[in-house]
């Protein structure tokens, strides 16, 4: 029990309120139907240890300044992993700020510019490592490649010209008509069609023999930059399907080729990759979305030595979800089916929010000597989706993704094999969820970092400007730290050290957010927790008489400030009692000083500082209160403490109800 009630002899019962286990932030409720160990208020808080309240970790300046000015725009940053000659791990960072991309190849080092291409100056860039390559989009600009030292994006080419077809020597114009129409490929992808033709044969293909010359001639304009070229044909009009794929500008059909009908001509031209927003590995292959053109569709890449490359002709295959509906497909993960097999899974959106979860199943079917991908997509019953691409991600055995009504967790459903559920998290905190600016849901920006998840959020409507955090471990919520980022990214040093980077809305530097540091980027923050309103007898009429109120904590450095709250009969709610807390430091240890003639230990080092693991702290409170409200401060860059436990001590009183309550007669 968080509190007791106990009398002895003649003696007034007693009052023992005591808090020494705390769970998470719970605004689903007011304050004053929240239990003790719940907290109202956790500014720039977080749990560590056993669950007891801790400052969050700092902020400080990642690297050295990028070239550009506080107004500028840092697009996007990732970690990019290649090797050296001999077979040595690198890593460098890839950031594009203003359009421009730079790379470092360590921390600290000096930005250098990479050559090749720029991108808009304003839209959010986003990375896809994979093969060596990373790949670089942002939903307007082409899809650019960065393999090491330069940046290339996929030049289209053209869609051949001048189709034209003549009979050979073994066939002759009749009444059956054969229509044709070529496409030019790439290594990336594969044009629109060319115009389509026909030409009228004295016989039906099938009937067609090669050894008698008894065949179609096909030849076309050669198209600068192809690496070949696919041949399509059919008896009708519009309907034409894969026949053949051939290296020089011209194709001789003899019924020798079966056309595969599962193959037919492109609606676009891929030569130039499809520009999306959103991109993620699955089946070993790139897949794509969110694109502004076609906005129901889904992009795969061919795999193995087709990776990267979108074109039928290597294996790629694009599939609109409910085209012309009302759910749009907006990022994806590689996640898992009910039963367990892995499966491209896709979340859409919809204009109020709720969206849904469809997952993408690829089967291999067989025409002749042909292989390819035959593609099916399934949405999962009675899920929800999201329209925002950075708050989407892995954690442990679920994905977790934002909307507009709350933090939801997509996985398999305990107890019943082969169904995924999605559930929201965010039901403790709806309150705060539901004070967001709904426009700005889609920029929310989501990462999974040491047990905890980090959601950086809009409440200004304008930036995101704060970061919520849902842990994993304790499965709890704390709001809010008074920070917020663009995006989040981890980075791992030559020294193996392992850097959490966040990007703000603007500005052209990176900032880490450590553990080991103080204040956000040399400058405090306040913290601040506050407890519910707690009553102090099990019957919420009565009153008591609160002598003391005590606070333990551990590990106090720089000063704090306690506070005491609560319901006076007479004045009502009000601040009782304020005190700060200040530690002096104590240092010990040996340090680079000499003693006497002798240097005392065998390494250099500096004095460590120590404070107590456990220090209490009591305010006399002697008030006549109803509940109780317990609240610690800090707000200079040095403070530094655990809360491990509050308390209130006093005695129950028999007093008359206060006059205010009284309901008095109507005049």
């Amino acid at each position: 029990m968080p509190f007791s009630v106990s009398a002895m002899d003649s003696e007034q019962p007693k009052v023992n309120l005591q808090i020494d286990k705390f769970e998470g932030v719970n605004n689903l409720v007011r304050d004053a139907r929240t239990k003790p160990s719940e907290a109202v208020t956790a500014l720039n808080l977080y749990q560590v240890e056993d669950g007891v309240w801790t400052p969050r970790p700092g902020t400080i300046q990642f690297g050295q300044a990028l070239p550009g000015s506080d107004n500028s725009v840092i697009n996007g940053a990732a970690e990019y992993v290649t090797t050296d000659t001999h077979n040595n791990e690198v890593r460098s960072i890839i950031v594009v700020i203003d359009g421009k991309p730079y790379k470092s190849t360590d921390a600290g080092e000096t930005w250098v510019r990479i050559n090749g291409t720029t991108f808009d100056a304003t839209a959010k860039i986003r990375f896809l490592q994979l093969g060596g390559q990373m790949y670089i989009f942002n939903g307007i600009n082409p899809l650019a490649i960065y393999e090491g030292s330069t940046l290339t994006t996929y030049a289209g080419i053209s869609a051949p010209t001048n189709l034209s077809a003549s009979l050979g020597s073994g066939l002759s114009a009749g009444s059956y008509k054969q229509y044709y129409q070529v496409t030019a490929i790439n290594d990336v992808g594969e044009t629109a069609a060319c115009s389509e033709i026909y030409i009228a044969t004295s016989k039906e293909r099938d009937m067609w023999s090669a050894g008698n010359n008894e065949s179609v001639v096909l030849s076309w304009t050669a198209v600068s930059g192809a690496t070949g070229y696919q041949v399509y044909w059919s008896d009708i009009s519009g309907h034409e399907n894969l026949l053949a794929r051939v290296t020089t500008n011209s194709f001789t059909d003899d019924n020798t080729n079966t056309a595969n009908p599962y193959v037919d001509t492109p609606d676009d031209n891929t030569t130039a990759a499809p520009v999306f927003a959103s991109a993620w590995i699955s089946d070993n292959a790139i897949y794509a979305t969110n694109d502004p053109e076609h906005p129901y569709r889904v992009y795969r890449t061919g795999t193995g030595v087709n990776l990267g490359k979108f074109s039928a002709f290597y294996d790629g295959f694009w599939i609109d979800l409910e085209r012309g509906g009302r759910e749009k497909p907006k990022a994806g993960r590689h996640y898992q089916s009910g039963s367990g097999e892995g499966r491209s899974t896709i979340f859409c959106s919809t204009p109020e929010g709720h969206g849904s979860v469809w997952q993408i199943v690829v089967d291999t079917a067989t025409v002749g000597e042909d292989s390819f991908p035959a593609p099916a997509a399934y949405k999962i019953t009675g899920s929800v989706g999201t329209d925002c691409v950075d708050g989407v991600i892995n954690v442990e055995n679920d994905v977790f993704f934002p909307n507009k009504q709350g933090m939801y967790a997509l996985g398999p459903e305990k107890n019943y094999f082969g169904i995924l559920r999605t559930n929201n998290l965010a039901a403790i905190i709806i309150e705060y969820w539901n004070s967001l600016k709904g426009g700005k849901i889609k920029d929310i920006a989501a990462y999974y970092w040491k047990n905890k998840v980090l959601i950086s959020v809009s409440t200004d409507g304008i930036t995101n400007n704060r970061t919520i955090i849902y842990d994993r471990e304790r499965l709890r919520w704390y709001t809010d730290w008074s920070i917020g980022f663009r995006s989040f990214f981890e980075f791992t040093d030559s020294a193996g050290t392992s850097h959490l980077i966040g990007i703000h809305e603007h500005g052209n530097t990176l900032t880490e957010i450590s553990e080991n540091v103080k204040g956000d980027l040399g400058k405090p923050f306040r913290c601040i927790y506050l407890s519910g309103r707690l009553p102090l007898n099990k019957s919420w009429n009565k009153f008591a008489k609160i002598k003391k109120a005590y606070v333990m904590l551990g590990r106090l450095r720089g000063t704090v400030k306690f506070s005491i709250l609560g319901t006076l009969k007479k004045k009502g709610y009000a601040a009782l009692a304020s005190r700060a807390i200040s530690i002096s430091l104590s240092g010990a240890g040996i340090g680079w000083d000499v003693i006497g003639l002798s240097l005392m230990g065998a390494t250099d080092g500096k004095p460590a500082s120590y404070s107590e693991s456990s220090d209490i702290r009591y305010l006399k409170v002697n008030k006549k209160i109803r509940d109780i409200q317990f609240k610690l401060e800090s707000e200079s860059i040095d403070s530094e403490f655990t809360l491990l436990g509050l308390k209130a001590e006093g005695f129950q009183i028999n007093t008359s109800d206060p006059s205010v309550w009284k309901l008095k007669k109507q005049a």
